[in-house]
């Protein structure tokens, strides 16, 4: 790359509406020239574990923070990282992607300003905070139609 790219972060809690203006804003600068990532990818613990644990992904410990801001600054550098890979699917990690960074860089996710390194990678940083009423409503929504839980797992 001739240039860094201009790294977009959209934080907020589980279910606020991060993936959907992540692909809503994907869409209008043109998928090609933007790379995603999503930091639930850097979860510690698949979902099986952290029950057994008793913790939340919402938890920092829970998470490999010190890897994301790595692959942040990599990736604010133009430079290409090796990404974690966590289906909320199958609550399980799969292979890691090799990711190139675009023109633009969205990173979207629970933790993604947790680290004052993390935070200084970004160019944009968005805050994502609807109605707790609204957002418990998207949360199961979405949670039993494409995660497999049952609307008391998601409760």
């Amino acid at each position: 790359m001739s240039h860094r790219p201009i790294i977009l972060g959209i934080v907020g809690d589980s279910a606020a509406g991060k993936t959907t203006l992540t692909k809503g804003i994907a869409q209008v600068l043109g998928e090609d020239d933007v790379t995603t990532i999503c930091t639930d990818d850097y979860h510690k613990y698949d979902r099986t574990q952290r029950a057994q644990l008793g913790i939340t992904a919402l938890h920092p410990d829970c998470n490999h923070l010190d890897i994301m801001q790595q692959h942040l600054a990599l990736l604010r550098s133009g430079e290409p990282i090796l990404k974690p890979v966590y289906s909320h699917k199958t609550g399980t990690f799969e292979a890691p992607l090799y990711i190139k960074p675009s023109k633009f860089v969205i990173v979207e996710g629970l933790l993604g300003y947790s680290t004052r390194i993390a935070r200084d990678c970004y160019d944009v940083k968005v805050y994502l905070a609807p109605p707790e009423s609204l957002r418990s409503q998207w949360k199961v929504k979405r949670d039993t139609q494409k995660r497999g839980y049952t609307e008391a797992q998601v409760l």
